[in-house]
């Protein structure tokens, strides 16, 4: 396995920095292989030259097969020198040769691995190594085994695997999520915690298929709470590791190895990374091998876990964790196959269509096609259904040469078929075909239906999940209010509908002392939060609200006071206080797009949501007494928080436009903590001091720290400053003293001190970050003050003094804007300052006085500048000064844009088009600068883009509606703006269309033997013009052809037919008319019968013809009484034995028309009874009585086979397939004799149902022979011989020699073939050349003789002859002949002193070769030849048991040249016997025979 290490963090095998390969060897040197799943190691780095590591040129395919099948695997590996080749398994061993079996076929270069009569404990996977002396080669390939039938000792044998288990130690590590064996009971409804851990790693776009899977319906909850748990998580992942991206899903990989990858920057290169699945510790490698499942690698910044030899045990959910932090958490689902693709068997040139249906959805499925992996393209199209259940490859324009086995993978689980291309026969030869449009192959079965029935399987789930979680919600809501039924809780202006209402807790910076006082902060434009003080006493704390993107929320009292939690234009939440008493908790309310919520009261006092245009959050502090707690509002981005204080004091959180936080010092004396404001982005903070001396973090423009001291007497300690960058923070004093965190435009962090005495604390400034309002015990007030605050500042109200200004220096509180005004219209701009001082007003640097159409006025601390009638003139820049202080703000004078009178009468008629056209509006107007023009159809605003055109030009604008459709119909409006005003012009779009069907539906109001009356309403839409009639078709029940009845006026919506004949059944279909033509129709639901209804009486009872395991015959008779009405069909239906269910085989509107019927919809070995109905016009009548029971199964039947072939013939090598199909009954047993012995044990038999098929691997020529299929079961027996012949192409004859002994002849002879002995069938070919015509041609065939006789050979011409041999594969090389010409080898006859007329060339007759014995099996062809020679030529008679059959036309018998041949086209059984060649002349006779036996 692997080296253990010592595990003292609980870091499991495998896991962790130190964790190291297994073996601790060089694993060597990885290669990439061509074919996709294959491991190469290469031993040395460098290979030498001519040599080559080991590699497969094609693996093994994985293979799904039935118990007791003849499995294997080929595999073809390369490599030099050659590798070794061995087998193994995963889980057991191959050693068993009765049950695995190695080859290797030396012709094919295949090596198999066989397990004949495969077993289920075989299933397994199994690996293929290649090795030699440079490296190894190794793959993998999974074999499932289907079980057939009950095993009786699998239970017990599975008890026994439970007793005996071995259970592996408890890691100490565990995951978040609970392994399902330790898992809690989940209450009802309960939501899973993989629900959470899946949506915070996955994709936005998954979210909804999540929530589907879980049955989580409430979005905006879920995704509440989501955005929760990610910050939180996020802060957890920041203290292990940075920039987290790219996380990919669990998927499968091509090479069938499953993985995940996420990339991210570990802070700590020592963390440790663990890896979970169902909660539970994986070990994994940090390098890939063959001996450890899983492996995590890194690449770069990406980490890669992998896990290799998938199971269906591997499904799960997958976390990988860095310490105790989740990064990355996967679900990793196994689907299976519903139904699986089939072999396909398609023409050429035509499309072949593979197709499936999976368990689960899956947007993609792996296909291979002769081990490669297939992609959408000119050659494959990839189909995936919406629900993603059904999947299809389509192979286009099949060749030949796309023939092969085709596979489709989801996860671990494949299924593989054969793709069987056909040549077209009937195409012409050298021209390419047209492409066929059919399609070939598909499943077979209705995949739809399959898939329907899946998806309604999975919504069910899903709906049962949702059904359970919203149970538990409703029980949740009635046990809270059960238990605290003295709380309430007001939601003002919000959505979050689950959420309870929180108190926020108070900042640790706003706290010194132990004890809970008083605090006010601060308003202003804050995006931060801006929170209350804590008081125990009657002080006032402030949670403003005003424009602030945070959260205000009220404080906590336990007295009669009031906690404000102020609001107005709030994108956050604003929360009131929780009470104990009978005071007011407001949470402001006003424009919020957050939530509103008030507070949680224990008396009958109102708690109200407040508003405020704040975006962040104010949040009011906690008071035990009657005072009142404000959260102040205000346009603040940062925080304000006062500080906290133990007396009577002020503490003040102000505002200002800092970005920062604002904090005053703690205080235990009557002293006074300023953190004041100022542009500090940095942190100043006061000095600690034990005297009365003074510290002062001071400073302008400070980026530093600057600190105020500590003090314990009543001296001064201030951290002040002015733009400082630093953070100003007032120092912790145990007196009277001051301590001051002041300052202006801090960017910092500037908090009211904490005080036990009545002195004063204030946090002021133009801060953006936070002033929050201290805590007191007594009842004076906190101030959460400000200067130029972005937030807003309040003054508090206490019990101790009558009010708290947050004034001082004279200041802007409104200041002016730019404004648009209309010429001839008034306008008016105003000033507003905090306290009552004059000032002066200019235009353009100019001073202005009232008069010329110009009045200023001033009202306390409000002054006026007003125009009476806004000309040209007036546009410019005006400034109000007042001392220091001053605002300026641009006017500008113009006109509101118009219409011309004429241009908008001509714009308001209305445009009228036809369906399918487009509809066109044109606008002028006065060209203008600063004018937006906008078009909207129903109030919304058309966009340019699509079917729409705007043009915008500078005296007109265009707009332009393609292709309208009815539904464009609707005000069509044209908008001009500009920044004085708006102006609006609209008409009409009127899109005329048919009209819409009439409204059903169809009422039958009178129904008699003669008359039919139908009703119905006009259509909801007209198609924008009046329906003129109505039109009526009718249907005659059991016909397929409508007839027109007629049409009525639009005023009239009924209908009466009186041509109808009584019993019979009709349907009705309406149309609506107007000028733009007809509706579509409008149909009655089911057939309206003319009268009442009249059933026919039962058929005769049902007789079982016949039966099968596949069909059962019945027949009937016709019913004695039909009632008078026609029969027009008859219903069929079953019941099964020991059920008491009637299905019908056929429906009403489907009858069987003939009194016999075929039911093939029946289950083998079940029994049966039927019933028929007669059905006519009216109906199904009575069922007959049932017939008597009948069993699906064969009939017991010997064994036949069906048309097999006798004759095989096979190139050595090549793999021998004999397929012999049969019928029997009960299936027989089947064995198989090679020459009538047993078969040797390499010999493959392989037996399904109805076909047995003998294989030989790689045939050699001594497997000729006549092969024997003995098939025999309880009825009888019966047997077929085949004749296999393995041959190859001949070896070509010896030498030719060439002999004259006739003028004119040449007698051509030659060395036989060395195949002749060998192969039977060898004859032989002879090819002539000569001078004269240079062409070569067949002068003989089928010569089985070693000897041919040329005849016309003429002198002074060279002759050349060429041999060869031929048998069933073809023909030889040639061998040639010497040259033959005139007088070269002519042969000298030596006279010995006789005149040459004394020479006589006439002999008897003689046999040079005689006849063979022949044993053809019956039907098949057969050549009989000997040769014979004799001077004068001999007459040659042939005989068959003594009778002469030269005239017999059932022989065809010739004689050519001395060679005498016959041939029987189909031998038949009384062609057996002796055969008799007889040769005679006036010299003598000669003859030879022979015994031909003719076999079954």
């Amino acid at each position: 396995m692997f080296k253990r290490t010592k595990v003292t963090d609980g870091t499991a095998t495998g896991q962790g920095p130190d964790a190291e390969n297994w073996d601790g060897k060089e694993v060597g040197f990885r290669k990439k292989s061509k074919v996709p799943g294959v491991m190469i190691t290469q031993y040395i780095e460098k290979l030498p030259e001519g040599k080559s590591h080991p590699d497969f040129t094609r693996k093994p395919i994985a293979l799904t097969i039935q118990e007791g099948k003849f499995a294997f695997f080929k595999a073809i590996v390369t490599g030099d020198p050659k590798p070794t080749v061995v087998w193994s398994r995963n889980n057991g061993d191959v050693s068993d040769p009765a049950r695995y079996q190695s080859k290797y076929d030396p012709n094919s270069n295949e090596h198999t691995f066989e397990m004949p009569h495969v077993k289920p404990d075989q299933a397994d996977t199994y690996k293929c190594f290649a090795k030699n002396e440079y490296g190894q080669a190794m793959v993998t390939v999974v074999l499932n085994v289907i079980e057939v039938g009950f095993k009786m000792t699998k239970a017990p044998q599975q008890q026994a695997e439970v007793a005996n288990c071995n259970f592996k130690k408890v890691l100490k590590r565990r995951s978040k999520v609970v392994p399902k064996a330790e898992e809690p009971e989940k209450k009802e409804g309960e939501i899973d915690p993989k629900f959470w851990e899946l949506l915070m790693s996955a994709d936005k776009k998954d979210y909804e298929r999540i929530c589907a899977e879980f049955g989580v319906t409430d979005f905006r909850w879920m995704l509440k709470k989501l955005n929760e748990m990610k910050r939180e998580r996020e802060e957890e992942q920041a203290e292990f590791v940075k920039n987290l991206s790219d996380l990919k899903p669990i998927h499968i990989n091509a090479d069938g190895t499953a993985s995940f990858e996420l990339e991210f920057d570990l802070l700590d290169p020592s963390s440790s990374i663990y890896l979970y699945k169902d909660g539970e510790m994986i070990p994994y490698t940090k390098e890939l091998g063959d001996k450890m499942k899983h492996c995590l690698r890194k690449v770069g910044r990406k980490y890669i876990f992998s896990m290799r030899d998938l199971m269906p045990e591997d499904a799960g959910f997958y976390q990988l964790d860095v310490e105790d932090v989740n990064m990355f958490s996967t679900d990793f689902k196994m689907v299976d196959f519903l139904v699986k693709i089939q072999e396909v068997k398609a023409m050429e040139r035509e499309d072949a269509v593979f197709e499936c249906v999976i368990s689960a959805p899956l947007s993609k499925l792996m296909w291979f096609g002769k081990n490669m992996p297939l992609e959408q393209g000119d050659k494959y199209d990839i189909e995936v259904s919406e629900d993603k259940l059904i999947h299809r490859l389509v192979v286009k324009d099949c060749m030949v040469v796309d023939k092969g086995i085709y596979a489709a993978c989801a996860g671990i689980k494949s299924c593989n078929a054969w793709l069987v291309v056909e040549a077209d026969k009937g195409a012409p030869k050298g021209k390419k075909t047209a492409r066929k449009t059919t399609r070939a192959g598909g499943s077979g079965t209705d995949l739809q239906k399959v898939a329907q029935e899946q998806q309604q399987i999975l919504d069910k789930e899903r709906e049962e999940r949702k059904e359970k979680i919203k149970a538990a919600r409703e029980a949740a809501a009635e046990a809270a209010a059960a238990e605290e039924p003295e709380k309430t809780a007001d939601s003002g202006a919000g959505k979050d509908k689950g959420a309870a209402v929180k108190v926020e807790r108070i900042d640790k910076t706003s706290v010194a002392a132990t004890t809970t006082v008083a605090g006010d902060s601060g308003s202003g434009h804050s995006a931060g939060k801006a929170s209350g003080g804590a008081k125990q006493d009657g002080s006032h704390a402030d949670a403003g609200g005003g424009h602030s993107a945070g959260k205000a929320s009220g404080g906590a009292r336990k007295d009669g006071s009031i906690a404000d939690a102020g609001g107005g234009h709030s994108a956050g939440k604003a929360s009131g206080g929780a009470k104990q008493d009978g005071s007011h908790a407001d949470a402001g309310g006003g424009h919020s797009a957050g939530k509103a919520s008030g507070g949680a009261k224990q008396d009958g006092s109102p708690a109200d949501a407040g508003g405020g245009h704040s975006a962040g959050k104010a949040s009011g502090g906690a008071k035990q007494d009657g005072s009142h707690a404000d959260a102040g509002g205000g346009h603040s981005a940062g925080k304000a928080s006062g500080g906290a204080k133990q007396d009577g004091s002020h503490a003040d959180a102000g505002g200002g436009h800092s970005a920062g936080k604002a904090s005053g010092g703690a205080k235990q004396d009557g002293s006074h903590a300023d953190a004041g404001g100022g542009h500090s982005a940095g942190k100043a903070s006061g000095g600690a001091k034990q005297d009365g001396s003074h510290a002062d973090a001071g400073g302008g423009h400070s980026a530093g720290k600057a600190s105020g001291g500590a003090k314990q007497d009543g001296s001064h300690a201030d951290a002040g400053g002015g733009h400082s960058a630093g953070k100003a923070s007032g120092g912790a004093k145990q007196d009277g003293s001051h301590a001051d965190a002041g300052g202006g435009h801090s960017a910092g962090k500037a908090s009211g001190g904490a005080k036990q005495d009545g002195s004063h604390a204030d946090a002021g400034g133009h801060s953006a970050g936070k002033a929050s309002g201290g805590a007191k015990q007594d009842g004076s007030l906190a101030d959460a003050g400000g200067g130029h605050s972005a937030e807003e500042a309040s003054g508090g109200a206490r019990q101790d003094e009558p009010l708290a200004d947050a004034g001082g220096e004279p200041g802007i509180t409104s200041g002016l804007s730019d404004i648009h005004a209309i010429r001839g219209q008034p306008a008016e701009l105003t000033v507003k300052m905090n306290t009552d001082c004059d000032g002066a007003w200019f235009k353009d640097g100019e001073p202005l006085k009232s008069g010329g159409g110009i009045s200023i006025t001033k009202d306390a601390n409000i002054h006026k500048l007003t125009i009476h009638s806004c000309r040209d003139t007036d546009s410019g820049l005006l400034r109000f000064v007042s001392g220091d202080l001053s605002t300026e703000g641009r006017i500008t004078v113009g006109d509101v844009p118009e219409f011309d009178e004429d241009d908008l009468h001509k714009f308001s008629k209305p445009v009228i088009v036809r369906v399918g056209q487009n509809a066109a509006f044109k606008m002028p107007f006065q060209p203008q600068e600063s004018l937006t023009v906008s078009w909207f159809k129903d109030g919304t605003e058309l966009k340019d883009g699509g079917g729409v055109k705007i043009v915008r030009e500078p005296n007109h604008s265009r707009l332009l509606l393609r292709d309208c459709l009815r539904s464009d119909s609707g005000e069509i409006k044209i908008q001009l703006k500009n920044p004085f005003g708006a102006v609006e012009a609209t008409s009409q779009l009127i899109v005329l269309d048919r009209p819409g069907p009439p409204e059903g539906p169809v009422e039958t109001v009178e129904t008699t033997s003669s008359v039919i009356e139908i009703k119905w309403n006009p259509p909801k839409d007209d198609g924008g013009s009046a329906v003129t009639n109505y039109i009526i078709e009718r249907q005659e029940r059991g016909h397929s052809l409508w007839t027109k009845l007629g049409d009525v006026s639009a005023e009239k919506t009924s209908f009466r037919d009186r041509n109808v004949t009584h019993g019979k059944k009709y349907s009705y279909r309406i149309y609506a008319e107007n000028p733009q033509g007809l509706s579509d129709s409008l149909e009655t639901a089911d057939s309206i019968m003319a009268g009442i209804m009249i059933l026919s009486g039962p058929p005769g009872k049902p007789k079982v013809v016949s039966t099968s395991k596949t069909c059962i015959n019945l027949t009937w008779t016709p019913p004695e009484d039909d009632k008078g009405v026609p029969i027009i069909g008859y219903q069929v239906e079953k019941r099964k034995k020991d059920t008491n269910q009637w299905l019908a085989l056929n429906a009403i509107n489907e009858p069987i028309e003939d009194v016999n019927y075929a039911v093939k919809d029946v289950t083998e070995g079940a029994e049966y009874e039927f019933r028929v109905s007669a059905i006519n016009e009216s109906g199904a009548g009575d069922a007959s009585p049932p017939s008597a029971m009948a069993c699906a199964k064969n009939p017991n039947m010997r064994p036949c086979f069906k048309d097999p072939e006798d004759f095989l013939v096979v190139r050595a090598g090549n793999s021998v397939r004999v397929k012999i199909s049969y019928e029997a009954e009960p299936p027989p047993h089947i064995t198989w004799l090679k020459d009538d012995e047993p078969i040797a044990p390499w010999i493959n038999v392989i037996n399904t149902e109805g076909m047995s098929q003998l294989v030989i691997p790689s045939s050699k020529r001594s497997d000729s022979a006549i092969y024997t299929i003995k098939a025999k079961n309880s009825v009888g027996e019966a047997f077929f011989d085949v004749e296999v012949r393995v041959t190859d192409e001949p070896k070509c004859p010896g030498p030719v020699e060439l002999e004259q002994t006739v003028y004119g002849k040449v007698a051509v002879s030659w060395v036989p073939s060395p195949d002749q002995e060998l192969d039977d069938r060898l004859y032989y070919v002879v090819s002539q050349h000569d001078s004269n015509t240079r062409m070569w041609k067949t002068v003989a065939d089928r010569l089985f003789a070693n000897t041919y006789t040329a005849h016309n050979i003429l002198p002074g011409i060279e002759y050349h002859f060429r041999v060869y041999a031929k048998n069933d594969m073809g023909l030889s090389d040639p061998s040639q002949s010497p040259t033959w010409g005139a007088n070269s080898n002519r042969v000298p006859i030596s006279s010995n002193g006789v005149s040459s007329m004394e020479i006589s060339f006439e002999r008897p007759p003689s046999i040079l070769v005689p006849l063979k014995v022949h044993t053809p099996p019956k039907g098949y062809q057969l050549y009989m030849t000997c040769a014979v020679r004799g001077c004068p030529t001999p007459n040659v008679s042939w005989y068959l048991n003594n009778t002469c059959i030269n005239s017999d036309k059932n022989y065809y018998i010739t004689n050519s040249c001395g060679v005498c041949s016959m041939y029987i086209l189909r031998v038949r059984e009384n062609d057996g016997g002796e055969y008799r060649v007889v040769a005679v002349n006036s010299l003598g006779k000669a003859e030879c025979s022979t015994k031909l036996t003719v076999r079954d």
